[in-house]
């Protein structure tokens, strides 16, 4: 991860990258799941910024929740994690496995290890695990949206300086995927 993404990204460009609707965002910031850590919400329709780290959180809840997790369980897992053992942003900073319903975890830093302790975050016993959250490949996918993204703007920037303006058809082609077909006239 970058020290460049030390920028703040609102709830709709949050939406895009990750897949997350606007509702759900704005659903688990009041539930306290995942909630901007920049701006918070100051009442309807106020503007909510949100930090690299908390778009791997949004992120690793779509994850979960893809692979059956329900929102109390997560919801079960951060409060422990957070309450008793002191984590921050539990869902950034460590390693999660699932078997459908529960949910274990490991320091990013342990999790290779052969002595690391796994935790269940919601449940004690003995679990088999199906799959791991590959928070690795969430940060990377979301580190190269965002560099996408930036060298865009650049770009967009370039061309308004060297007065090197494109056209609205190469635009709409190339950056939105629009066909010059749906301007034809209507016969």
């Amino acid at each position: 991860m970058s020290n460049n993404y030390e920028i703040a990204f609102n709830t709709n460009f949050v939406s895009s990258l990750t897949g997350a609707s606007v509702a759900q965002l704005n659903a688990w910031d009041k539930k306290d799941l995942v909630s901007p850590s920049i701006l918070k919400s100051s009442g309807r329709g106020s503007v909510r910024l949100y930090s690299f780290k908390d778009i791997i959180e949004v992120k690793t809840v779509l994850y979960l929740r893809t692979n059956n997790i329900s929102i109390p369980k997560i919801k079960l897992a951060i409060d422990y994690l957070k309450n008793n053992l002191d984590y921050r942003a539990p869902l950034s900073e460590l390693v999660l496995l699932s078997n459908g319903k529960d949910v274990l975890c490991a320091p990013q830093s342990k999790y290779n290890d052969i002595s690391a302790k796994w935790l269940a975050a919601n449940k004690h016993g003995q679990l088999v695990m199906p799959f791991v959250v590959p928070l690795g490949a969430i940060t990377q996918s979301i580190d190269a949206a965002i560099k996408k993204y930036n060298e865009r703007i650049e770009e967009a920037e370039s061309n308004k300086n060297d007065k090197d303006l494109v056209s609205l058809k190469d635009i709409e082609g190339e950056i939105f995927g629009i066909s010059s077909n749906i301007y034809s006239k209507r016969a």
